[in-house]
């Protein structure tokens, strides 16, 4: 069987050479600031009260909103 010559691995008819870890860390944090600002986003959106937000509401929303993005951009590439 033929090997690819980028990444030495099988060559098959549906090959496709890995990414490399630049590409995976910038996508990562492409997804963490975009769902972090959308939790903030959905926060500032839907507060029941009309008020200014606290810095620990926001900070939550912006960790959260990354982590599910980070989750849900991984659990689809894989």
């Amino acid at each position: 069987m033929a090997t690819c010559p980028r990444c030495k691995g099988h060559l098959t008819d549906d090959h496709r050479c890995p990414r490399g870890r630049a590409f995976v860390v910038l996508e990562m944090l492409a997804t963490a600031l975009t769902g972090g600002a959308a939790g903030l986003f959905l926060v500032i959106a839907f507060d029941p009260a009309g008020r200014q937000i606290s810095d620990a509401e926001s900070l939550a929303s912006v960790v959260v909103g990354a982590c599910v993005a980070v989750g849900i951009n991984r659990a689809l590439r894989s």
